[in-house]
């Protein structure tokens, strides 16, 4: 599991088209909500496959089948506040 509470650890997501992403997400993010961090909303959370436990369909708002390229995630997002979620991603299927 790699959990990306602050916008400098985007860099540290493995998947080319999830990184890109989420830098896009965060930058409209910036501009909708005028926030400078990522703590003022949420946190970004990626499961490999063999962590598929770790995604409880039950928890989310919704879930959906995110295709990126030659990446394929299953998406949801847990509220975890009022103003606070977790974007997860579930990896499915990643071509290197």
């Amino acid at each position: 599991m790699l959990k990306i509470l602050k916008m400098n650890e985007i860099g540290n997501v493995p998947y080319p088209a999830l990184k890109s992403y989420i830098l896009t997400k965060v930058q409209e993010w910036k501009n909708e909500y005028s926030i400078e961090n990522l703590d003022e909303i949420g946190c970004f959370v990626i499961l490999n496959a063999d962590e598929k436990k770790l995604f409880d369909e039950s928890e989310m708002e919704f879930t959906e089948v995110l295709k990126l390229e030659n990446e394929v995630y299953l998406h949801g997002v847990k509220m975890l506040g009022d103003c606070y979620g977790e974007d997860i991603f579930l990896v499915e299927d990643v071509e290197k």
